[in-house]
């Protein structure tokens, strides 16, 4: 006897009940998908900051104090700090909300600004970003050496008075061989480092009655002072009434000359020295 077996099928509209609800929680998905995008855009500013040209010249000014020599004179970087251009930090910064926490004093940053301080940092670096990024073509050198070397020359021995440290058959002998670059020499005499194991910053604090304490500089503010000795002995400071601090910079005199040097001055300097071969 023959057996027939009989598959119940289910209606075509239960068939399609769970392709529908498959289709109707990926649907739901897409949207609040969609609706999450829509607002991590929303979340960020939606226009560049605006650069102020006279906070961005106060700006200017705290970098070349307290900057300039880790990130160099154009924000792009060195070996000693990295490219400000392109920092993340910095694209995103908006009125110094990401400059200002990562500009705290530390072992890196021994700097503190007061917040229209970071406000004007953040000013100048966005108009370096902008200037950057409106001039992507290349170009060719910098057209520094336009000044009278014979000027410059005068100038070293007179106004400027760099012989009284520097000497053309002496240090400075030879440099321009040693730093052909024309824009690298006069960067360079602007803006001089300090080299590893020559001479450094120096503090001397007296605290009160308390004998004097000599050592080089590990943070020096408006509010603390550190130092270790030549022993290797550190030694920290509150600075306040009854402490005084006196500090010996060999580079104060290029610090100072910073706020005298006019254009002409800048460049017959770098004339002159470029034929110190």
């Amino acid at each position: 006897m023959r057996r027939h077996f009989f598959r119940l099928q289910a209606p075509a509209c239960a068939r399609s009940a769970p392709a529908r609800a498959t289709t109707l929680i990926g649907a739901a998905f897409l949207i609040v998908l969609a609706a999450m995008t829509g607002t991590a855009r929303a979340q960020g500013p939606y226009e560049r900051q605006r650069v102020d040209s006279a906070a961005a010249d106060r700006g200017r000014a705290l970098y070349a104090k307290h900057c300039i020599n880790c990130h160099g004179s154009t924000a792009k970087g060195t070996d000693r700090g990295p490219d400000l251009i392109r920092s993340a930090s910095v694209l995103r910064d908006r009125l110094g909300n990401l400059i200002g926490p990562a500009v705290k004093p530390g072992a890196n940053h021994q700097a503190t600004f007061a917040a229209s301080e970071i406000v004007d940092l953040s000013h100048f670096l966005h108009q370096r970003v902008e200037a950057i990024v409106s001039n992507r073509n290349a170009r060719g050198p910098l057209p520094v050496l336009t000044g009278d070397p014979e000027a410059g020359r005068a100038y070293f021995n007179g106004a400027g008075r760099c012989s009284t440290c520097h000497s053309p058959t002496g240090d400075l002998a030879g440099v321009a061989t040693r730093i052909p670059d024309p824009a690298n020499l006069q960067q360079r005499f602007l803006f001089p480092a300090l080299r590893r194991g020559g001479k450094q910053v120096e503090v001397t604090v007296t605290a009160g009655q308390q004998p004097p304490v000599t050592g080089t500089v590990a943070r020096l503010d408006d509010f603390f002072v550190s130092l270790r000795e030549a022993s290797g002995e550190y030694r920290a400071f509150t600075r306040g009434p009854g402490v005084t601090v006196v500090v010996n910079d060999p580079l104060a005199v290029h610090h100072e000359l910073l706020d005298r040097y006019t254009d002409a001055d800048m460049h017959n300097v770098t004339a002159y020295l470029a034929r110190l071969k």
